[in-house]
């Protein structure tokens, strides 16, 4: 069975549609790709719900239950080519608009993704795409969700290493915690008897 590629509300994958067909060709737009494509060339793959953590829940061990939906993400492509990432918040007023990125997440993405489908866990499994982000922590992955099983692959750049290759989560968490006490001394503390509650 092959990766599980989750189907986004309508709305949203409109809402992007409508969106990145008004910036292709846009010379005003900062993303090289997308300035040089031309929208009928352009499409949204890849479709993955964002998944969010605060890294006090990594560093309690809460575990990838305490991660909160946040939005969704594509991949987009002309020609078979990924050339950025389009992703909107899901918001209870409706989808605002996306925000387009190029560059290296959007290429660790990309990569991460091919190696994730041909995992043989994946190919047995059936997996749903997910993206994680401790982003206090500087931290994405792509998050490999079943009901059996979870793997997570960290994109490049990753403060924790293991740059695609697939981490379970005791191991990432485990690595979080150990990121965080390291980053402890560079957190803003208290001025003396202040009170921390």
């Amino acid at each position: 069975m092959p990766l599980n590629m989750p189907d986004p509300p309508g709305r949203i994958r409109d809402k992007a549609r409508a969106t990145l067909g008004a910036v292709a060709g846009d010379l005003g737009v900062g993303l090289r790709g997308l300035r040089a494509a031309r929208g009928e060339d352009l499409e949204l793959s890849t479709p993955h719900q964002v998944f969010v953590m605060d890294p006090d829940d990594a560093e309690a061990g809460g575990g990838l239950a305490r991660a909160r939906p946040v939005g969704w993400r594509f991949l987009v492509e002309s020609g078979g080519e990924v050339l950025a990432s389009a992703e909107s918040a899901d918001q209870l007023e409706g989808p605002g608009s996306p925000s387009f990125a190029e560059g290296q997440a959007v290429t660790s993405t990309a990569t991460a993704v091919r190696a994730a489908q041909a995992l043989p866990q994946v190919a047995k499994g059936g997996f749903e795409l997910r993206l994680l982000r401790i982003p206090a922590m500087y931290l994405t992955a792509l998050w490999l969700h079943a009901s059996h099983a979870d793997l997570l692959i960290p994109l490049d750049p990753s403060p924790i290493g293991d740059e695609g290759k697939v981490v379970p989560p005791t191991v990432f968490f485990r690595k979080l915690a150990d990121l965080a006490r390291d980053m402890q001394p560079l957190r803003p503390q208290p001025p003396p008897g202040s009170d921390q509650s």
